[in-house]
């Protein structure tokens, strides 16, 4: 009887069927995990970024604040900042000078992975008797 079994023709097929059929069903399914895996990890690693970005915007934006208080204060100043430690990351702010009285001030801010710079571009003008910045545009590169 067991000889019968084994030699069998359609026994024998059922049994490579099952094995094939079985080792598509894992390698599907195994591939599904990993899609999720990938899905999960370049998700993740989107929303940081975007947030990273988000941060360094307003860190850049700090700094130009300051930098256009400081000028408010002292229309002359014109050293910048190098390194200045904001939130989670750090902004530079550097001055230059475009045309007579106007003026292009660029603040960087940045974490351990991004970076954004901030381009204000500024005309001294008079304001009650004193100098002061009036920003023609603000551009984020």
């Amino acid at each position: 009887m067991e000889d019968q079994k084994r030699n069998h023709p359609m026994i024998g097929s059922n049994k490579g069927t099952v094995q094939y059929t079985l080792i598509i069903v894992i390698s599907a399914v195994t591939l599904l995990v990993l899609a999720a895996v990938i899905y999960n990890f370049v998700s993740t690693q989107i929303t940081k970024r975007d947030a990273d970005k988000k941060m360094t915007q307003e860190i850049a934006e700090e700094g130009m604040q300051f930098a256009l208080k400081k000028i408010s204060e002292d229309p002359s100043w014109a050293e910048g900042f190098q390194n200045v430690k904001c939130q989670s990351g750090f902004y530079s702010v550097r001055i230059e000078k475009i045309a007579d009285s106007t003026f292009k001030a660029v603040a960087t801010g940045f974490t351990q992975s991004v970076k954004t710079t901030l381009i204000c571009t500024y005309k001294l003008e008079q304001n009650a008797g004193n100098l002061k910045p009036k920003p023609l545009s603000w551009e984020y590169m």
